[in-house]
């Protein structure tokens, strides 16, 4: 005898469980969708590539808006664990934001002092904390940082140059 199955069952997609290894002074990344492959995307002149990421440039930054937009919070002295949380790397963190541009500029994934990153670009100053500062690009020559305070805010990304000289932009690399 044949069983059928009830087609809202045979339809259904089997639930995915991500996560990531967090040092226990990290959070999670708020939840707000199922993760995608990353991928590469062209933009303008630049072809944004990513290495160990879950999810592209363009549903980082998508990501980021969202948690700026319902007011997220929780990110004090925490930019890179909000850059990271953004991509959700599959591994490979590093412990400060000038540690994530270091290695980026050993890939070659960095592009110093380049004023026009692509969305999903993770940039960089170096700052008076000796673990520098790493914000996202969103497009429109805003980016999503954590404010003081740990607020997620999507700001005009020059206003960051008054926290300490910016550095430069990368490609999300976590190899």
């Amino acid at each position: 005898m044949r069983h059928r199955i009830p087609l809202a069952i045979a339809l259904a997609a089997p639930v995915l469980l991500t996560g990531f290894a967090a040092s226990p002074a990290s959070a999670a990344a708020p939840s707000d969708a199922k993760p995608k492959a990353a991928k590469t995307k062209a933009m303008g002149s630049v072809a944004m590539r990513t290495k160990g990421t879950t999810y592209s440039p363009t549903r980082a930054a998508d990501r980021l808006e969202n948690w700026a937009q319902k007011g997220v919070s929780g990110y004090h002295n925490g930019c890179l664990r909000l850059a990271d949380n953004a991509y959700q790397p599959k591994g490979g963190r590093t412990g400060t934001a000038l540690s994530q541009w270091k290695r980026a500029k050993n890939h070659g994934y960095a592009h110093p002092g380049d004023r026009k990153p692509p969305v999903g670009a993770q940039m960089f100053w170096k700052t008076s904390n000796p673990a520098g500062h790493i914000a996202t690009y969103v497009g429109n020559g805003k980016a999503v940082t954590n404010m003081p305070g740990g607020a997620v805010k999507k700001i005009d990304w020059t206003r960051m140059n008054d926290w300490g000289p910016y550095l430069g932009w990368a490609e999300p690399y976590y190899g």
